[in-house]
C-alpha cells in the first residue's frame, strides 16, 4: 500500500497513548489486549481475527507465533515479555469469563462467544479513536505503526520486512524513507 504525498497513516506517539488510555477506561479486557497485541506485532487484522486460542497457547510456550498471512505465507512474530503477560493474563480472564480455552477457539470473541469479525474490530478502532479524539485512522494504522515506529528506530528494514510479512522489500521501504524533517534536520547536522 503506498502513502500518498502528506498522507499519515499511522499514530503518532502521543495518539497512540491517548488510544490506548480511551481503551483502557472504557475497553474491556479483551480490547485492551487486542490493541495491545496489535501495537506489539503489526499484525494484518485478519491475522489477529484468525489467531486460536491453541495458537496461542503454543505461541507462549515457546515465546513466538508462527502465523499464516497475505499470499498464504508463514512468519514467525516474537511474543515480547508484555504482550506474553497480557496474553496469559487474558487466558484467565476468557475461563473466568466461561469462554472457551479448546485449542480450536477463537481467541477474540464477541458477547455471544462467537469469532469477532473484521467489520466489528473495524468499528471498535473507529470509536476508540472518537473517544481518544484521533481521526483518520484504521486498524491498519496499528501495521503502520510498528512499521514506521521500528524504522524511525534504525532497524534494518529486512528485520522490518521479515516482521510485516511483506513479500517485496519495495512495499517495507515506505517506513524508512525520510520525510521531510528528517532530511531538514540532516542537512542542518552536515551543512550547519
Amino acid at each position: 500500500m503506498a502513502i500518498r504525498k502528506g498522507e499519515r497513516k499511522y499514530f503518532t506517539r502521543e495518539e497512540r497513548e491517548r488510544f490506548i488510555r480511551a481503551v483502557m477506561e472504557k475497553g474491556i479486557m479483551r480490547d485492551k489486549v487486542m490493541f495491545n497485541f496489535f501495537l506489539a506485532t503489526g499484525m494484518r487484522i485478519s491475522e489477529l481475527n484468525g489467531l486460536t486460542v491453541g495458537k496461542v497457547q503454543e505461541g507462549l510456550k515457546y515465546g513466538s507465533l508462527t502465523i499464516t498471512g497475505k499470499g498464504d505465507r508463514t512468519r514467525t512474530i516474537p511474543l515480547l515479555n508484555g504482550i506474553k503477560e497480557d496474553l496469559q493474563g487474558f487466558l484467565l480472564w476468557k475461563a473466568e469469563a466461561g469462554e472457551s480455552l479448546h485449542p480450536n477457539a477463537p481467541l477474540f470473541c464477541n458477547i455471544k462467544r462467537k469469532r469477532l469479525s473484521n467489520r466489528a474490530i473495524q468499528q471498535f478502532v473507529k470509536n476508540y479513536c472518537r473517544k481518544a479524539e484521533i481521526r483518520g485512522l484504521s486498524p491498519h494504522s496499528f501495521r503502520h505503526t510498528v512499521g514506521f515506529t521500528m524504522g524511525n528506530r534504525g532497524e534494518p528494514i529486512q528485520v522490518i520486512q521479515k516482521l510485516l510479512g511483506h513479500s517485496n522489500l519495495n512495499t517495507t521501504r515506505i517506513y524508512v524513507e525520510p520525510d521531510l524533517d528528517q532530511i531538514t534536520a540532516s542537512m542542518s547536522r552536515a551543512l550547519g
